[in-house]
């Protein structure tokens, strides 16, 4: 006969493990977030770089969200496999670049809308996006993919940890690669 735990430990468990989770995930985004302005304050288009932030991060989000989710239901159910795994990689790119392709084309519109001045090329108003996710995705999905594994060979439950921490480190690489794609691409 197999013994159950009570109910009641399973709950303080859940808890456990997504408050601790949540308190580095929330400590993680207020040191990205003061790293943000310190980085790109000092940028003549600031305030068209603004813009672009909230979408990246929220597209990162979104998308990232769903490929650690994926990979911890492969890894609880015991289907984690390398075409599972290359197919979800796959997938998140995919709808990465065609997001991203949308962030630069709205982002475009808005300055123009809100802003009134061109303050970036049309190609920058492009790229910013583009190769800001491929650089934060290509850092991303193997950190993803290892803490999700390492949690779980820990026993814990990778939804409820993986997830938290991770947006923090997501939101870090965002930042860290947004910063370098204006580098590269010679933001004023």
């Amino acid at each position: 006969m197999v013994q159950q735990e009570p109910r009641n430990s399973n709950k303080k468990r859940i808890i456990e493990e997504i408050f601790s989770s949540e308190t580095i995930s929330m400590v993680g985004d207020l040191l990205t977030g003061t790293l943000l302005s310190l980085l790109i304050l000092p940028f003549k288009s600031f305030i068209s770089l603004i813009l672009i932030i909230p979408a990246l991060l929220s597209l990162r989000g979104n998308i990232s969200g769903p490929f650690k989710a994926r990979t911890a239901r492969d890894l609880i159910i015991g289907d984690f496999n390398r075409k599972n795994c290359l197919e979800n990689v796959l997938a998140t790119f995919s709808l990465s670049l065609l997001t991203s392709l949308l962030i630069g084309i709205v982002s475009i519109f808005l300055n123009l809308l809100l802003i009134k001045t061109i303050l970036l090329t049309i190609n920058q108003f492009i790229l910013i996006p583009i190769i800001c996710m491929l650089i934060s995705f290509s850092a991303s999905i193997p950190c993803s993919i290892l803490l999700n594994f390492i949690t779980f060979k820990k026993g814990l439950d990778p939804n409820n940890v993986v997830l938290p921490i991770m947006t923090a480190i997501d939101d870090f690489f965002t930042i860290i690669s947004f910063y370098l794609t204006l580098l590269l691409l010679g933001v004023p």
